[in-house]
């Protein structure tokens, strides 16, 4: 850490990875919640109002540089990129149609993969993540997922919590090194 410092290198990131297994615990259907689509326009809007008080570092580190709208376009292009299907993506509300949040089940080159999930800040602390994520991994194994890996910061610690609740085990600790000066 002391040599890529001195070399530039001085913003660092520990990210943690988790996996779940086939065989692996598998919460029940979430109750509280339904999970519909919606446009492209509609989960932009919910991108930048999610990255209000993330705990995401890129997330934080982005909106000193930019607009959470443009963030949230940013967003939406990369996940359209990423190998999961667009038509997987879900907003997740109550039954009275309040929205609390979504879920992006995605995937990469070689696993599936929790994607994004967000909470909206004010339904935040209200264990709505533990929902969003169960409809997550349910999507992935009812699609015949042998493995899904999710990836967060580890100082999210309450995404960290809640994939340990759903039955993720970490399987990686990983430090991303960056230039301390971002341009």
């Amino acid at each position: 850490m002391q040599v890529a410092s001195a070399n530039g290198l001085g913003r660092a990131n520990e990210r943690l990875q988790f996996q779940w297994d086939e065989g692996g615990m598998v919460h029940p259907d979430p109750a509280r919640l339904r999970f519909t689509p919606a446009s492209d326009e509609a989960f932009t809007r919910l991108f930048a109002d999610a990255a209000a008080g993330s705990l995401d570092v890129m997330t934080a580190r982005e909106l000193e540089q930019t607009t959470a709208a443009d963030l949230a376009r940013d967003e939406v292009a990369y996940y359209l990129s990423c190998p999961g299907e667009r038509s997987w993506w879900r907003v997740a509300q109550t039954h009275d149609g309040e929205i609390v949040g979504l879920a992006i089940p995605s995937a990469t080159p070689t696993n599936r993969n929790v994607g994004y999930l967000a909470v909206l800040p004010q339904h935040r602390g209200h264990g709505h993540v533990d929902e969003i994520l169960a409809y997550i991994t349910r999507f992935h194994i009812g699609d015949g997922a042998r493995r899904i890996t999710a990836t967060t910061d580890a100082v999210n610690t309450p995404m960290a919590a809640a994939f340990d609740r759903a039955g993720y085990k970490l399987v990686e600790v990983r430090i991303d090194l960056e230039p301390s000066q971002m341009h």
